[in-house]
């Protein structure tokens, strides 16, 4: 056997049995040096890379400005196009890091730093994105399907088109972010904060949104069927033409909002408070208001009861 293929064949060996392997020093004939750089690409520990740097990650495609994910600094980087799913990318800089068309399911990004990175059209379905710091990025047509995002800061994020199917972003910051058309089915938003935040025409049936502060927001012709909205502070809101069918409205604060078109079929308002300056639609305001009950402590707020009979009865604590 000559020199050069026993070599060959002692790299193949290594490459398949020991995980740590190094690659040796020195100038190597040219067919080696091409099993090398292959191996290199194909087992990450192969290179002696620290933890972090996506050892399940798919990194075959020949492109050298991608192949040391071992730096901690990647910010700027230039990473469209590849398959990273379950990469483990904690504790790596991706700030302003092109990410377009990437394969990022079920990859754990917890606490990245991704400001301003162009994240279009990325599947990150599954993915940890706990803590992550969004602010900036292009988000457009992302699928964030079952994605973790509590504690992340999507503050000026562009969310066109955003998948955010069954996603959990409970108590995020969403101030005065532009949701609008972005797909939340089913999505936690329990106690977040989407102050001043667009939804119009946003999907949002049965979306968890208990205890969010929702006052004078614009969800007009929003689909909210089967909504949780139990104590949720909707003072001012625009619901006109909204889909509110088998909604959980328990609570709610309606006073000086606009339900007018709105379609209340099925939809629990027990315990929802309203004022004169509320409008509802033309077909309820008559059973409404003959199920409600003026506040002691609110002269002019009503409460939705239970059952009929409100109009005509003292007032009530509730």
């Amino acid at each position: 056997m000559s020199t050069d293929s026993f070599r060959r064949q002692l790299v193949l060996a290594l490459g398949r049995s020991t995980p740590a392997f190094h690659a040796p020093r020195g100038a190597r004939p040219g067919r080696l040096r091409n099993l090398i750089a292959a191996l290199t690409r194909r087992t990450p520990a192969f290179t002696g890379q620290q933890p972090g740097s996506l050892p399940s990650a798919d990194l075959r495609q020949d492109d050298p400005r991608i192949a040391d994910f071992g730096k901690n600094d990647l910010a700027g980087a230039e990473v469209n196009n590849r398959d990273l799913r379950e990469a483990d990318l904690v504790g790596v800089n991706l700030a302003r890091a092109n990410f377009a068309g990437v394969d990022l399911t079920g990859a754990n990004l917890a606490g990245v730093d991704l400001r301003g990175a162009d994240l279009t059209d990325v599947d990150l379905t599954g993915a940890n994105l706990a803590g992550v710091d969004l602010r900036g990025a292009d988000l457009t047509d992302v699928n964030l399907t079952g994605a973790l995002l509590i504690g992340a800061n999507l503050a000026g994020a562009n969310l066109a088109g955003v998948d955010l199917t069954a996603a959990n972003l409970r108590g995020v910051d969403l101030a005065g972010v532009d949701l609008a058309g972005v797909e939340l089915t089913a999505a936690n938003l329990t106690a977040a904060d989407l102050t001043r935040a667009d939804l119009t025409g946003a999907f949002l049936i049965g979306a968890d949104l208990t205890g969010v502060d929702l006052v004078g927001v614009n969800l007009a012709g929003v689909d909210l069927r089967g909504v949780n909205l139990t104590g949720v502070n909707l003072t001012s809101a625009d619901l006109r033409e909204a889909n509110l069918d088998r909604a959980n409205l328990t609570g709610v604060n309606l006073c000086e909002a606009n339900l007018y078109g709105a379609v209340l079929t099925s939809t629990t308002l027990a315990g929802a408070r309203w004022d004169w300056a509320t409008i509802w639609p033309p077909e309820r305001a008559a059973e409404i208001w003959f199920r409600s009950a003026e506040r002691p402590d609110q002269p002019g707020v009503y409460v939705v009861l239970p059952e009929a009979g409100g109009r005509d009865r003292r007032a009530v604590v509730v």
